[in-house]
């Protein structure tokens, strides 16, 4: 099976679905797939932090997985979180069941690692143990435990060749900057995971942005990421992130974002597992619309023409 370039640019993380009786609702995922691939978005992550991985038991993760791999993507490259059990083997054998089902690249959790310490050693212990095909990713997922990779680290793995995906979360530019630099030359992308921080790490050398905002508005995220634009367009838009995932955020994330995806056309409900969810139900999707009619956050914007 050819898998798909991993290319730079706006990666959202795939929300799950899930319907009136709090159960996974793999046709609103498949829904939400065919909406990223229409937009011609480079790939998702799938299993992520904002996916409630956390609170999807091991059948459901797999279901997730298996929906992702086989539904018709066209160019849309599918990242999935995969290293699921008590040991590295047991960690290698899920990621390789990803993998077999038609994952572009299988994604291995730092906090899912069996120890905090050494985890450039497990991270290439596991790429030993699964098949010399299967390309790996890293995510420096902030839940149960923030794990990250020093540039010494992100140096050791990306040399293998075998790492091609990594979403970085230390949240700030200095040692962003230093693994971009450490995995130079190498397979590896470093992706953003912070929006305040997205402009100086694409100009560090960072392969694009892999966070909430590409969720619900991808169109204004690839300008951020679109070093052949001019600044200024690149600025404004991401200003108008910010205020966007200010709002976002209090209005009840994860459910906040399904409200608005469902307003771009997805059939998804706004139910969610995550007790961050809760003030959506609260107060509403108010604050939601009045900044989506006021700002218009789903378009890119409109460049200034060339003279003449």
């Amino acid at each position: 099976m050819t898998r798909l370039a991993i290319r730079d640019g706006a990666w959202p993380i795939l929300l799950t679905a899930f319907d009136g009786n709090n159960e996974v609702d793999l046709p609103a995922i498949g829904a939400l797939l065919d909406f990223y691939r229409d937009l011609e978005l480079p790939g998702v992550l799938a299993l992520g932090q904002a996916s409630e991985m956390l609170l999807l038991n091991h059948d459901e993760r797999l279901r997730v997985a298996e929906c992702v791999a086989r539904h018709w993507r066209g160019g849309l490259a599918a990242a999935t979180v995969g290293n699921y059990g008590d040991t590295l083997a047991e960690q290698a054998d899920c990621l390789q069941r990803i993998h077999d089902m038609g994952t572009d690249v299988v994604v291995v959790a730092l906090s899912l690692l069996p120890s905090a310490e050494g985890l450039a050693e497990q991270l290439l212990e596991l790429a030993g143990l699964v098949e010399p095909e299967v390309r790996l990713g890293i995510y420096e997922i902030p839940e149960p435990e923030h794990r990250l990779l020093s540039p010494d680290e992100v140096a050791r793995v990306a040399a293998s060749g075998r790492f091609h995906f990594m979403k970085d979360t230390c949240r700030q530019i200095e040692p962003f900057s230093a693994k971009v630099r450490a995995a130079a030359g190498t397979n590896l992308k470093l992706y953003q995971a912070n929006l305040a921080v997205l402009p100086p790490s694409m100009d560090a050398g960072g392969a694009g942005f892999c966070g909430w905002l590409p969720i619900v508005a991808p169109e204004l995220c690839a300008q951020v990421c679109d070093l052949s634009l001019p600044a200024e367009p690149r600025r404004r838009a991401h200003d108008k992130l910010m205020a966007f995932n200010e709002v976002i955020i209090a209005s009840g994330f994860p459910a906040s974002g399904k409200y608005l995806l469902s307003l771009r056309g997805v059939p998804i409900q706004p139910y969610s597992r995550r007790d961050t969810a809760e003030p959506f139900f609260r107060q509403g999707p108010a604050a939601l619309d009045e900044f989506v009619a006021r700002e218009d956050p789903f378009s890119a914007l409109e460049l200034a023409s060339s003279p003449g």
